[in-house]
């Protein structure tokens, strides 16, 4: 069964449904989205082995070109990417529900 994760970009006013599975070595995502510019990293076939580094990995490789710098919808395909791959428990993932960046006053 695929990984799926809802990404809210709240500040930009866009909402991505991200999709993966793990063919082989390989994690097949996509993005359901109306952002232009996430659009253009909407397929990917990533390599196991470049999911493992924070700033050194294919998904960071694709987007830092295309998405803008305080795009979360790259942490967000790399979540897909370690569910997947075993690394992230998708039981824990779904019982946490969702991640989140909050912005204070103070």
């Amino acid at each position: 069964m695929a990984s799926e994760v809802k990404v809210n970009s709240a500040i930009c006013g866009f909402q991505h449904k991200i999709t993966g599975q793990l063919e082989g070595k390989t994690v097949i995502t996509d993005i359901d989205t109306n952002c232009s510019k996430v659009a253009k990293i909407s397929h990917m076939e990533i390599p196991k082995k470049e999911t493992m580094n924070i700033k050194e990995n294919y998904v960071m490789d694709q987007a830092k070109d295309v998405c803008c710098t305080t795009c979360i919808v790259p942490a967000g395909v790399l979540h897909v990417c370690k569910m997947e791959l075993g690394m992230l428990s998708k039981t824990l993932a779904k019982q946490s529900e969702r991640v989140s960046i909050e912005f204070n006053d103070d």
